[in-house]
């Protein structure tokens, strides 16, 4: 009974701050940006990705907000100190705190797996009006012991064209594969009609250029059209394609900061906000008599954005790799959920 009557109002007021500050950031956003955009429907659109955008953001924000209005309301009321009085503890009372927060992040998370991750993305090709067909022009990239060319690159429609291979050995090109076109095909790219041409060496050490033409071509595997836009345009991805995008970069020896931190931001960044909840629940006092309302409340969201704030700075200088993402980002937030384990066992020992 108890944890319903909590969860219930921590919930309901969590959504109020959730639909509010979204609602808000997505509005100003559309009056900044929606008188440059051609018709009703694509406004629409625009609005509703950046209102998806914006609950990404700020979901973290609403579970702290969310708790520490509902703490503040509790104590306003005495509910509190009555349920003290009746014998439930701090660890109790938090429980549902905790699966409400716990909860949400999950289903975040899961949307992260869902066009919801590349919202910001969608926003800004109808910005751009680049919404019918965008493509990726003169790519070229390391693959195995390959150098590769291509010409253009059309995620929408599964389509690269004027492709270029180039086999290496001992630092020289010994054999090129070209092609006018191929097409992703499950999880690799297929070519007809290519173009094979080998330098070959005879008995007298002469080289000659040998060309055969090849009925099809099979290359790139596991290159997804997504994940060679997002690499070389910056674009997001969903969180599966993340850690596909990841396991690719890191077959091939590229660099992968920006990668990994888009990940952390995704999979760990979030869970700061359950972190703080804890360190601000169990040391919030459970009597108006015993605080100032106004100044503790105050100090309450002021630390929740100036760690909101840090935390995206560290994302920022992990992305581009001035700093370890492991370090920037993980550290952090391993260092508040220890902080908030203090918290709570120095909780057992109060009244």
């Amino acid at each position: 009974m108890l944890f319903n009557y909590v969860a219930f109002h921590y919930l309901k007021k969590i959504l109020i701050i959730l639909m509010g500050l979204s609602g808000l950031f997505a509005g100003l956003d559309f009056l900044m940006n929606g008188s440059s955009l051609p018709s009703f429907n694509i406004k629409v659109l625009y609005a509703f990705f950046e209102w998806q955008e914006a609950l990404s953001l700020l979901f973290p924000l609403a579970i702290v907000f969310g708790a520490i209005w509902t703490k503040i309301a509790f104590i306003k009321q005495n509910s509190i100190a009555a349920m003290y009085s009746l014998g439930v503890t701090r660890k109790v009372l938090f429980k549902p705190f905790f699966v409400v927060s716990i909860l949400i992040y999950l289903i975040f998370l899961l949307l992260n797996f869902t066009s919801f991750a590349t919202a910001r993305d969608s926003a800004l090709s109808l910005l751009d009006n680049a919404y019918e067909v965008s493509e990726t022009k003169d790519l070229f990239f390391k693959y195995d012991d390959n150098f590769v060319y291509i010409g253009a690159l059309i995620p929408q429609k599964y389509k690269m064209e004027n492709i270029t291979l180039f086999k290496l050995k001992n630092g020289e090109v010994i054999e090129t594969f070209s092609a006018s076109e191929a097409w992703y095909n499950i999880d690799e790219w297929v070519a007809t009609n290519a173009l094979k041409k080998t330098i070959e060496v005879d008995e007298f050490g002469h080289q000659h250029l040998k060309t055969e033409s090849l009925k099809i071509l099979k290359t790139l595997k596991g290159y997804q059209p997504q994940i060679l836009k997002s690499i070389y345009d910056g674009k997001a991805l969903t969180l599966d394609r993340n850690i596909k995008a990841l396991k690719l970069l890191q077959n091939q020896s590229l660099e992968t900061y920006a990668i990994r931190a888009e990940i952390y931001k995704k999979v760990v960044m979030p869970l700061f906000s359950i972190a703080l909840l804890m360190i601000l629940l169990f040391n919030f006092p459970f009597h108006a008599r015993y605080m100032n309302m106004a100044v503790t409340t105050t100090k309450a969201i002021g630390g929740t954005l100036f760690v909101w704030g840090i935390l995206f700075a560290l994302l920022g200088i992990g992305k581009n790799g001035s700093l370890n993402p492991e370090g920037a980002i993980i550290l952090p937030v391993l260092l508040l959920w220890i902080y908030a384990f203090y918290s709570l066992i120095k909780s057992q020992k109060r009244i």
